[in-house]
């Protein structure tokens, strides 16, 4: 379990794409991070909680485990719903965060056999999505002052994500064993 944990927080945004987009735009201004993390946070581990046992008790027993996305995206928008109130009236900021916290939640539920690990699935999913926010906002302004050609001055961020993007994918080792070749 604590190998798929590792699996997850270094190549769930890499190698799902969760987030990727949406961590190149957070990257340009990361203000409001750690409150934003916080809420994605609970309203994910929250929502990968209610929804697993719903779909445990419910869906499973009817043979409708195809509508689990369904309960999920409901459960989601409440619980959402109720934690952006919530910081509204406390904070008095935004903080509205959707498609990467509930890809996450999808990915949790999919890919776990308990709950336990749904719940540190989707705590490893969106902490490498909020770890790489802050690592592609230094590289952001690292290629901001080395005064690149015009013509590539806004893509060095994206050959930037390429090369973590194959760092990443040069640790998964199914290439090596000679399964298909023999």
């Amino acid at each position: 379990m604590i190998i798929e944990c590792l699996i997850f927080i270094f190549g769930s945004v890499f190698l799902y794409g969760i987030g990727l987009n949406r961590a190149v735009i957070i990257s340009s201004s990361p203000s409001g991070l750690g409150l934003s993390f916080m809420k994605s946070l609970l309203a994910s581990v929250s929502t990968v909680a209610m929804s697993y046992l719903v779909i445990q008790s419910l869906l499973v027993p009817l043979s409708l485990q195809e509508l689990y996305p369904m309960v999920c995206i409901l459960i989601f928008l409440l619980v959402s719903v109720f934690l952006e109130v919530l910081i509204r009236l406390t904070v008095h900021s935004y903080m509205t965060e959707f498609t990467v916290s509930f890809l996450c939640i999808l990915l949790a539920i999919n890919e776990s056999l308990t709950i336990v690990e749904a719940i540190l699935f989707v705590i490893c999913c969106l902490t490498s999505f909020y770890v790489l926010v802050p690592v592609l906002s230094a590289l952001r302004r690292r290629n901001e002052h080395a005064s690149p050609l015009p013509v590539f001055k806004n893509s060095l961020i994206l050959f930037s994500l390429a090369i973590l993007m194959f760092f990443v994918l040069v640790f998964d080792v199914s290439w090596l064993n000679g399964g298909i070749g023999q």
